[in-house]
């Protein structure tokens, strides 16, 4: 059996178990949405599943059905969600770890840093009168792209800078 399956199938026990406690409609929508979900590695978007969902589900889903099976889901502890740069951002937790995230402040990219020192160090981390359930650890900053736009930008600012500035002083000359 592989590892998606394993981890899928204990999603779909707890989902089970969870909609049953609460009283909650098992759909064949609900555990499709699950299966496409433990088999995305990392951290997706609303439009990346959905869009995975066209591409490889038995079901087509609306937007509204994903939000709403999102929220089921977070509140089954199946999955968890990160709201960075605006847009809210999740990932299959069915087996929760330490996670260390870096987070692009100029186009809204989330990658993970796989770090051992740093997770090791945030699964160690202990709160009184609070139970951490999940550690995540945040950097915002600028992936290599931006900082290569913003490079790129800020030449072309100081050389048209420099332009005008040798403008003047030939005017004033």
């Amino acid at each position: 059996m592989s590892e998606n399956t394993d981890l899928y199938d204990l999603a779909a026990q707890r989902l089970t178990e969870y909609m049953k406690g609460k009283n909650i409609r098992k759909t064949p929508e609900r555990f499709e949405i699950l299966r496409i979900i433990c088999r995305t590695p990392g951290i997706f978007n609303i439009d990346k599943l959905q869009e995975l969902m066209e591409e490889n589900a038995k079901f087509q889903v609306s937007r509204v059905t994903l939000f709403n099976t999102l929220k089921l889901f977070e509140d089954a502890s199946l999955v968890i969600k990160h709201t960075l740069s605006r847009a809210a951002h999740y990932e299959c937790c069915v087996m929760p770890h330490p996670m260390v995230c870096l987070v692009c402040q100029k186009c809204g990219t989330v990658r993970k840093l796989e770090s051992s020192k740093i997770e090791n160090w945030l699964s160690e981390q202990k709160c009184k009168q609070f139970v951490i359930t999940q550690p995540v650890l945040y950097f915002h900053g600028l992936c290599r792209s931006c900082m290569v736009k913003n490079s790129i930008r800020n030449r072309k600012a100081k050389t048209k800078t420099k332009t005008k500035i040798k403008r003047n002083e030939e005017r004033k000359s």
